[in-house]
């Protein structure tokens, strides 16, 4: 039962109105359908119905009265049937008396009516009414004595038809005021979470529902404030750094023995990198660069016609005319570093794009060391470096991987890594092709 419950706030509140509506049609019919409005005591609907049929078949001829019986039958529990000499009940009871009485008076001394009970264990059933006419007798069963006939007449179900009608309006309406903003909420918070750029939603719907919107503008501003701060400060700190750093490269140039201001320029020049490593990996996101459809075919065909103008061996198969809705620069430093990790630690790798299910698929292949099993998620995490199969190599402060997934869980995409047999690696990246909606 909790895990039927347990579902979105919208099939609750469908549930919800829907044992509403079924109770109330279940109370609706045990209130109108066997009780109804008040009809005239026994026997006088009984009585009425009886001398209906009589006056109808008084007026016809002989053949034509059969018909008329056929369309009566078990009318209200009675049976009609025209006999020529009926066997009569002989048995009176009070309600045979009181049937006897109310026929006599609606039909007059012109059809005299006898009245009999045919089961005396059981007085109020099986009463035999037998009326002369001419030449014939019509004899009719009564198996009614005491009931309340059912009354779901057309007005009660038109009643009942407008006020579930009213009710499934009135219930969809106040579950659209309730779910629409909340998925707008929903959608808007899912946006920030991987674009982290303010997009204030529109404060509407209840109060509560206004409550939420205004704090979650509010927390948007303030997240975009901390890392809007947290970016001055790294940018401060950084050209603090890079400044005595400049002024030392300037004076091993000019001062340094060639041999040591090498050695000293190479460590500077490697702590410039670190910084700027550092800060791209903190920026991530918060960079405000805008998405627009990339030939994502184009991009790594040029890509890869540069690195091998610079000597590197790259295989790319690619298939044309593949675009996405992303982040030019973004995505370039994404496969920017996927390349230059897998050089790092192959002498050729190959390059593959794929498309399926409105995804375009990006896979760069090297063939060297590989990483172990248990490695492959830690190495995605900051900072992190591999002692054995990958070894740090010079230059890079461990941020490479981090800031690629970072950048593809901005677009919606995955990055995952997985070993290739016999040897190396496979980085997958995996990115929506349509644009996510507002």
């Amino acid at each position: 039962m909790r895990r039927f419950f347990s579902t979105t706030l919208g099939h609750i509140l469908i549930i919800i109105s829907c044992s509403t509506v079924i109770t109330f049609l279940a109370l609706s019919t045990l209130l109108f359908i066997p009780k109804g409005p008040p009809g005239p005591p026994w026997p006088w609907q009984t009585t009425y119905h009886i001398a209906s049929v009589v006056k109808i078949l008084r007026g016809m001829q002989p053949e034509q009265r059969a018909a008329v019986l056929d369309a009566t039958q078990h009318v209200d529990g009675l049976l009609f049937k025209l006999v020529q000499q009926p066997t009569r009940c002989t048995t009176d009871t009070f309600n045979t008396w009181d049937l006897a009485k109310t026929l006599s008076w609606e039909l007059g001394d012109k059809y005299p009516v006898a009245v009999f009970s045919c089961n005396a264990a059981n007085p109020r059933k099986d009463i035999q009414v037998i009326i002369p006419l001419g030449g014939s007798h019509l004899e009719v069963m009564v198996d009614n004595i005491g009931r309340e006939p059912t009354r779901f007449t057309f007005p009660t179900f038109c009643a009942i038809l407008f006020l579930l009608t009213g009710i499934i309006a009135m219930s969809v309406w106040a579950i659209g005021r309730i779910i629409s903003p909340l998925r707008k909420i929903s959608e808007k918070a899912d946006l920030f979470s991987r674009d982290l750029a303010v997009m204030p939603i529109q404060e509407e719907g209840p109060l509560e529902l206004r409550r939420v919107a205004q704090t979650f503008n509010l927390l948007q501003e303030r997240i975009a404030h901390s890392l809007e701060s947290r970016s001055r400060m790294l940018a401060a700190i950084s050209h603090d750094l890079r400044t005595p750093l400049t002024r030392m490269r300037l004076c091993l140039e000019t001062h340094a023995s060639e041999r040591v201001s090498t050695k000293l320029i190479k460590e500077i020049d490697l702590m410039n990198k670190l910084i700027g490593s550092a800060l791209a990996f903190i920026r991530t996101g918060s960079d405000g660069e805008q998405s627009e459809w990339v030939d994502l075919d184009a991009l790594l065909t040029t890509l890869s016609d540069e690195y091998e103008d610079a000597g590197s061996a790259i295989d790319y198969h690619g298939q044309p005319g593949l675009a996405v809705f992303c982040k030019p620069d973004a995505i370039q430093r994404v496969i920017t570093n996927l390349i230059d990790n897998a050089l790092a630690h192959s002498h050729q790798i190959a390059v593959h794009t794929t498309q399926a299910a409105d995804q375009a698929i990006i896979e760069i292949i090297d063939n060297g060391p590989g990483i172990p099993a248990e490695m492959l998620e830690r190495v995605k995490e900051p900072f992190f470096r591999l002692d054995a199969a990958r070894n740090e190599r010079k230059g890079s402060a461990g941020l490479g991987l981090s800031i690629v997934n970072d950048i593809i869980k901005l677009h919606g995409g995955t990055f995952t890594l997985r070993n290739h047999l016999p040897t190396g690696l496979i980085a997958r990246v995996v990115l929506p092709q349509a644009p996510t909606p507002p």
